[in-house]
């Protein structure tokens, strides 16, 4: 354990703010991981399914509950991968110019279209939260032959926003330091 008069210079407390900053970022950045791979498996699930749908219908055997459940399955995965194809700087751009830009200028226009960023995973949480909470309440079902309770998928939408906020929070910290300091904040 190193300090002042160990023959190693003292911490600074801004040292400190920084180590605990990204900490933070890569907690963050952990969860958006995990929830990206864990929910990508939905995938497997959603192609068995559709599949098996196949390989019935062979047979003239429809089944009813498939449609309602591939629907789910896929809008699960792709509400839920948000924050991991944040973390992987994969979502679509319009990169006729962008890529041509240095780190820094990238980060001065991702901090530019934050506000839009802020706005509307903001309106996706908050509406997405009302909407999921009044499913919820009322057991809200699909009025399908299946009839599955829709109210389960519905929480997908204000917990994969609240993912992608926290994932462009920790993208925005990045640009900031960038656009600061000119190096990237690992």
């Amino acid at each position: 354990m190193g300090g002042a008069g160990q023959g190693e210079p003292p911490v600074s407390p801004r040292s400190k703010r920084q180590e605990k900053m990204k900490q933070y970022l890569h907690t963050i950045d952990r969860i958006s991981e995990w929830s990206g791979k864990i929910f990508s498996w939905l995938l497997v699930v959603t192609m068995v399914i559709i599949a098996f749908e196949i390989f019935m219908r062979i047979f003239g055997s429809s089944q009813v509950w498939v449609f309602d459940v591939t629907l789910f399955t896929a809008g699960s995965v792709y509400l839920m991968g948000g924050a991991y194809t944040l973390w992987r700087g994969t979502h679509v751009r319009m990169d006729i110019f962008y890529i041509r830009f240095s780190p820094r200028t990238k980060a001065l226009f991702d901090l530019i279209t934050l506000p839009g960023f802020i706005v509307f995973v903001g309106i996706l949480l908050w509406q997405g939260g009302v909407r999921a909470w009044e499913s919820f309440q009322m057991k809200e079902i699909l009025f399908t032959a299946f009839q599955p309770p829709v109210w389960p998928v519905r929480w997908t939408i204000p917990i994969g926003a609240l993912l992608i906020f926290l994932q462009g929070l920790a993208e925005a910290v990045r640009d900031v330091y960038m656009v600061a300091k000119g190096e990237k904040l690992e």
